[in-house]
């Protein structure tokens, strides 16, 4: 029942900001862009939705990956909003700032739940995998957060 509900919310969100995937997608060459972060963060989704601890070796690999991508974008976003800084409006500024420390701070708590589960035993595999899904759903959100935030610091100078 939740794995349905999980997939209907990514649907929903990737279809509010599909539209705005077109201006960033090419924004850094050979960077993470939005648009291929929140494809693999939609797989990753659904792959962790459809995981057994058979698949668990695999599904541990694509996490560790994705991690990694999360980092280079975060990157990213700190980027653009350092090169706008000075001509960002002062409360754009600091809400973009808000959300890339949520964003950090979710990130973190994503990589305690990763280290838990490679530590897990098959019993406590599909625990862990819960437990996991919803630290992942809340770094989609402030993902999603800081994605708005910094872009609205940039465009509104």
């Amino acid at each position: 029942m939740r794995a349905p509900l999980r997939l209907q919310a990514s649907a929903l969100l990737l279809a509010m900001v599909m539209p705005l995937a077109p201006v960033h997608a090419a924004e850094d060459d050979g960077d993470v862009t939005e648009e291929s972060l929140r494809q693999e963060m939609q797989s990753l989704d659904q792959e962790l939705a459809d995981s057994t601890s058979e698949r668990r070796e695999q599904l541990m690999t694509d996490i560790k990956d994705f991690l990694g991508a999360i980092d280079a974008r975060i990157g990213t976003l700190e980027s653009r909003l350092e090169e706008n800084w000075n001509t960002a409006d002062k409360l754009a500024r600091a809400q973009a700032q808000t959300a890339l420390a949520s964003l950090r701070r979710e990130r973190s708590q994503v990589t305690e739940w990763y280290e838990r589960m490679q530590d897990s035993t098959g019993v406590t595999w599909e625990s862990m995998k819960e437990s996991f899904d919803d630290a992942f759903d809340k770094l989609s959100e402030a993902w999603q957060s800081a994605e708005q935030n910094v872009r609205r610091a940039v465009e509104e100078n």
